[in-house]
């Protein structure tokens, strides 16, 4: 640092974040560790598995009124201050009695990361990681180009599945499965 100069770093806020979204809203925005993290539109592959998990977990929570399913746009405002939107997320209506107009105020039961040409798989597994050290119960992260998905459950379960695996959330969400295979999108 020069003589003279002073530098300052300051946590931003809700506020930030919002103001952040609003001037760039083709963009989705993080607020993350006190840092705005701006993100790209994910590639059409990867919001095609990502809508393909989310239509069959919506049927089966709307179905049988477990709670709500959302997409990254669902933002989620952690016990550490941090607001994330998972690709995908669950959350138990025993958790969340109501839909609120902003943020819900608590940790998804499930959150999913959908790998897209822009993301990097560390970065991913560590929000991943934060999200579970702040209440979530269980995590994917899919990977389109590996044709995998990492399921993290509690007390640290953690498989990888593959195309001939089904994906079950039975501690969350039983009687639901779906296989590794249909997740991917088929040429038109």
């Amino acid at each position: 640092m020069r003589e003279g100069s002073m530098q300052t770093e300051m946590a931003l806020t809700e506020r930030d974040l919002l103001r952040v979204q609003a001037a760039n809203p083709d963009c989705r925005v993080e607020l993350r560790d006190g840092k705005i993290i701006v993100m790209s539109p994910s590639g059409l592959f990867s919001e095609a598995v990502g809508t393909r998990l989310l239509a069959r977990l919506h049927q089966f929570v709307e179905e049988h009124r477990l709670g709500l399913v959302v997409g990254s746009s669902g933002g989620f405002h952690l016990p550490n201050g941090d607001i994330v939107g998972p690709d995908v997320a669950f959350v138990s209506r025993e958790r969340l009695r109501s839909v609120p107009r902003g943020f819900a105020r608590v940790a998804p039961d499930l959150a999913v990361e959908v790998k897209s040409p822009s993301n990097r798989i560390p970065e991913l597994a560590e929000k991943l990681a934060m999200l579970r050290s702040q209440g979530t119960t269980v995590t994917l992260l899919i990977d389109p180009d590996e044709r995998t998905v990492v399921f993290e459950g509690a007390g640290g379960q953690r498989r990888v599945l593959r195309d001939e695996d089904t994906i079950e959330l039975s501690s969350l969400l039983p009687g639901w499965s779906m296989r590794v295979s249909e997740l991917w999108p088929e040429s038109l």
